[in-house]
């Protein structure tokens, strides 16, 4: 009985933290009720200043924020927040990665409309790597290998390649965004 018991009480508690971890997600794009399109422009600017991104073009066109590349965070650099999650933590540690960051916001007849564009790159050098499994051998051999050779001679050509979208960095902006304006925003 007292086994049952157990069990039932542990089966509600695993029921009722299981929302614990979950966040609500935000709309994008998100509409802030009764904020002023100039002033949510202006904290847009600041929050993406807050997690280090430099602003390409500010002023280039009302409404619009665009952000030069910013290279991800690796797991070493815990001060920086541009990288949300473990996984993402984890492939900049071992790629090289970059976020590009575009946002529009728009005046509508409630207050403000912003939709956030987080776009994510991969450097590689493409036609870099070993041809055989046997090159790759050679890699750590001590005298010079040929390919180490041809490829000194020759030049390298990086790239960035689009991964895709970064929806959590685009809803942690959203929701930063949404912390900030809402204590600036007209009471009805």
């Amino acid at each position: 009985m007292r086994y049952a018991a157990g069990l039932v009480l542990g089966a509600a508690l695993a029921l009722a933290a299981g929302g614990c971890g979950q966040s609500m997600r935000l709309d994008n794009p998100l509409l802030l009720r009764g904020a002023d399109a100039g002033a949510t422009e202006n904290v847009a600017r600041r929050v993406l200043q807050d997690l280090r991104f430099d602003v390409e073009y500010p002023e280039a066109s009302q409404g619009r924020i665009a952000t030069r590349g910013l290279t991800g965070a690796s797991w070493f650099e815990f001060w920086r927040e541009d990288t949300i999650g473990t996984d993402q933590h984890i492939e900049a540690s071992f790629h090289t990665t970059r976020r590009r960051v575009t946002m529009a916001i728009t005046p509508v007849a409630a207050g403000a409309e912003v939709f956030v564009k987080v776009t994510k790159e991969r450097l590689t050098a493409p036609n870099m790597g070993p041809e055989s499994i046997g090159q790759a051998y050679s890699l750590y051999d001590f005298e010079i290998s040929k390919m180490y050779e041809r490829d000194e001679i020759a030049p390298t050509y990086y790239k960035w390649v689009d991964v895709g979208r970064d929806e959590l960095l685009e809803q942690d902006i959203l929701a930063r965004l949404e912390r900030r304006i809402q204590p600036l925003a007209p009471k009805p």
